[in-house]
């Protein structure tokens, strides 16, 4: 054998003696090379009787070693490891007794990732300026030396279950700093220079002192959960669906119902910290009912016979489910690995964005921090489904503090990190118009999200990043007028939006053309033919419903910046309930001077409320003043917008029978629900610019119309619905008081100047949760129209509360008269 592995004479060693030295090392080296069976492999199956220089030349190429329990310590290791590893990248010692991080591995010059996990250093003296991935989990170190600061491409740093209590002031020079798990010390403030490092993405603190008073939140989660002791679940453990370092999780059942219970092991703490902390994040995530993070049933009670102290959790069972990536490889550190095959389209890519936001939005108004926001932890199916998993990592936090926002700023760059990730897998034919469109739509998301960050990296944002993203994501967006440029949407939106205003002015000229004074100042017979004329053509045109003239309000949703507090999850869960038994009776305020609004509703309702699979929609029929159809042009479209007559008779007929005239006469389609607007004529003369007010304290007939039908109540209220127009008539002034009488509103409005050009305000529809209405055969008590009538304003304010700071309205009072 070569002198390197040859067993050297025994004789005294001399403190000055570098012969004696080096074959100390070369038995150290000797015995790391022979512990390590990848090294050996690489080293002496290629090599029966290897030279010195042909084993110097193979250590030379050695990259890696591995020597896991291997009953190590400190002395194990040779002074000259950099020299007769020269290339050394990566050195794991996992479950062995160091005492010390050993200072020899500062000298190797490549060396970039090293895992000291499960050993038992208290004492880390000095860290090579080199490092890129150190792992020191599970050790008993106190404190990490000050030239940390020096490890300037430093990307991941594993600290979970050791005894520190702060992080040196210069670990704020960890530029590339992307990853930290510190749970599991005694951290009693929280790490603040750390936190307020730009590149940080992944943190995880759970189960320091400064978090723990924030526990509470579990106590709230689990009183709310079914509690199911194990043992009737029955002796079968199921099958093994999956297995981390917390525990494993099997196939059960509970109640004769497929679920996945996570059972925990007997392991207090893994990377990324306690599974204890996994269990209460778990829960009280559950209880956020959250469409796209696996639901949490409840748990079950650990029987006597479980090693385990905590409970196991009864999860949703994800069948067809696969994560969305591979974790990290050594390679890419801190980035997740795709599949070669993984392609997404554009509009696949909007959706997952929608949803992950709508979690990680939630998530940030609660206090609830995941820590782990990565692909491998998404579950996707063919789908298009998908579900945020793993809460290993996750710690709750307090919103209002310092250290919380700087937790809102980290989880948004691992949001922003994972949405440029699945936008790199788009793939799509040009050709196709919707996917072209979604392509532009994730543009401008991408567009957003940097100029969020680029302000949280100057310091100049200091609120919740995924507030900014909420209402980018519930921006209404036409999808029949995708083809066309925006400044031609603008044009035929605002067009269509005077000539709509337009024909509403036929009833004040109506008014005025009936004046004595207007027949002596215009020749008569000429005003005679013109109206004659409008009244011919009005009845030419068939006041049948007309769903593509509907759609032509969807031109107005970026001129007037158009947004709905509800997501897509939410829209489809209110086609569903509505095509089950129950009917809704859809209330929107305001009335408005001219209801503007009330025509993108109806554009919204055919574009949102619609499943585009089952092509199932909230399909219903509208509501008119009466005298509507005296007045020509308007009849015809209040007809094209399935709006009929609103007196008591012909709305209930329309809900019991689905009989409504407008919409019978179109292939005799049968409307289930009713779009109304209940403030009616009254509401028109409290409608101006700045002004918020509803007309609702003294009417009962819409609710005795419900509970007469059976039909749900779902107030709407409508911001912006009253900035259109500035109002001459407001309040209970002769033009009021004749509007009343004839039931419709007669009233002078103008917009730019001076004339019927609307003026374009931010408007946001929102929509509130349905009030449910039982059928009331026979007398329906005073008392329940009373208490229903009571709760309808409420919702209406709370709506209105809740949503007039997202909806740019936050100093607006709501009037209800």
């Amino acid at each position: 054998m070569p002198a390197l592995l040859e067993t050297p004479p025994r004789h005294p060693q001399s403190p000055n003696s570098k012969s004696a030295d080096s074959d100390d090392d070369g038995k150290k080296l000797t015995r790391l090379l022979s512990l390590d069976k990848n090294a050996s492999s690489t080293l002496f199956t290629r090599f029966r009787s290897p030279s010195k220089a042909s084993l110097s030349s193979s250590l030379d190429h050695l990259l890696k070693l591995d020597l896991p329990n291997c009953h190590l310590d400190n002395s194990s290791l040779p002074s000259d490891l950099h020299s007769n590893l020269p290339n050394l990248t990566t050195l794991f010692f996992l479950k062995n007794n160091f005492t010390e991080y050993p200072s020899q591995l500062n000298s190797c010059r490549h060396l970039n990732m090293v895992s000291f996990k499960h050993n038992k250093i208290t004492t880390v003296s000095s860290i090579g300026p080199g490092m890129r991935w150190l792992i020191l989990t599970d050790n008993k170190i106190e404190s990490l030396p000050d030239d940390i600061g020096e490890c300037r491409v430093l990307q991941k740093l594993m600290l979970s279950n050791n005894r520190l209590r702060e992080f040196p002031d210069s670990i704020s020079k960890c530029e590339s700093l992307e990853l930290v798990r510190a749970s599991c010390n005694l951290l009693e403030r929280p790490p603040m220079h750390l936190m307020g490092l730009k590149s940080l993405r992944w943190l995880a603190v759970a189960g320091n002192p400064f978090l723990n008073r924030l526990e509470v939140h579990f106590d709230d989660a689990a009183a709310e959960m079914m509690d199911v002791n194990s043992e009737d679940m029955g002796d079968d453990c199921g099958t093994v669906l999956g297995e981390g370092a917390s525990g494993k999780v099997y196939k059960r059942k509970v109640d004769g119902k497929d679920v996945a219970v996570k059972c925990y092991g007997d392991s207090t703490v893994t990377s990324d910290g306690r599974p204890l902390d996994e269990f209460r994040a778990q829960l009280f995530a559950g209880r956020l009912e959250l469409p796209h993070v696996v639901k949490c049933f409840g748990t079950a009670a650990a029987s006597e016979s479980k090693a385990a102290v905590i409970p196991d959790l009864i999860l949703e069972l994800l069948d067809g489910y696969k994560p969305l990536a591979n974790p990290p490889s050594m390679t890419t550190c801190t980035r997740d690995v795709y599949p070669p095959s993984t392609f997404l389209k554009p509009s696949t890519v909007n959706k997952y964005c929608e949803a992950m936001a709508e979690c990680m939005h939630k998530f940030s108004n609660v206090g609830l921090c995941h820590g782990d926001f990565y692909s491998h932890n998404i579950l996707v199916n063919s789908s298009g489904d998908i579900k945020l998993t793993d809460f290993g990592a996750a710690y709750f936090y307090d919103v209002e503090s310092e250290y919380g926002r700087l937790t809102q700023y980290i989880e948004f760059r691992a949001f922003k990190v994972w949405c440029e990730e699945v936008m790199s897998l788009c793939k799509f034919d040009k050709a196709d118009a919707w996917e072209a469109q979604s392509y532009e739509d994730m543009q401008d998301f991408k567009v957003l999200l940097a100029k969020i960050n680029s302000k949280i990296r100057v310091d100049k944002f200091h609120g919740n990043p995924f507030n900014e993203i909420y209402p980018f994501l519930y921006k209404c967006k036409p999808v029949h007028f995708r083809l066309y440029p925006k400044f031609v949407r603008f044009i035929i939106g605002y067009t269509t939006a005077v000539m709509f205003t337009m024909a509403f002015l036929s009833l004040p000229l109506l008014v005025c053309f009936l004046h004595p004074a207007f027949w002596q100042s215009f020749n008569a017979r000429m005003f005679s033919t013109f109206v004659l004329g409008c009244y011919v053509l009005s009845y030419l045109l068939k006041p049948r419903e007309w769903p593509a003239f509907r759609r032509l309000a969807q031109t107005w949703y970026e001129m007037f910046d158009f947004h709905a507090n509800l997501s897509a999850h939410q829209r489809q869960t209110a086609i569903k309930e509505g095509q089950s038994e129950r009917k809704y009776i859809m209330c929107m305020h305001p009335h408005g001077i001219i209801p503007l609004q009330a025509m993108a509703w109806s554009a919204y309702c055919d574009q949102y409320f619609s499943d585009p699979i089952t092509g199932d929609t909230l399909y219903g029929f509208g509501a008119a003043a009466d005298v509507v159809k005296y007045l020509p042009f308007i009849k015809n479209i209040m007809g094209w917008l399935s709006a009929g007559s609103a007196s008591y008779n012909v709305l209930k007929r329309g809900l019991d029978s689905g009989i409504a005239e407008q919409c019978n006469a179109n292939n005799n389609r049968r409307p289930r629900h009713l779009f109304l607007l209940p403030g009616g004529v009254a509401e028109v003369f409290e409608s101006t610019v700045g002004h918020n007010a509803i007309v609702f304290k003294n009417r009962r007939g819409l609710v005795k119309l419900a509970l007469e039908t059976g039909s749900d109540l779902l107030p709407c209220y409508v911001f912006g619905g009253t900035d259109f127009y500035h109002n001459l008539a407001t309040g209970t002034n002769v033009l009021a008081r004749i509007s009343r009488k004839m039931k419709a509103g007669v009233t002078v409005f103008w917009g730019w100047f001076g004339l019927p050009l609307p003026f374009l305000p931010k408007v946001t529809l929102c929509v509130a949760d349905p009030i449910r209405v039982e059928k009331v055969e026979g007398e329906i008590p005073k008392e329940l129209i009373d208490s229903i009538h009571k709760k309808y304003i409420e919702t209406i304010v709370e709506l209105f509360e809740k949503y007039k700071v997202k909806a740019g309205y936050p100093n607006a009072v709501l009037i209800v008269k």
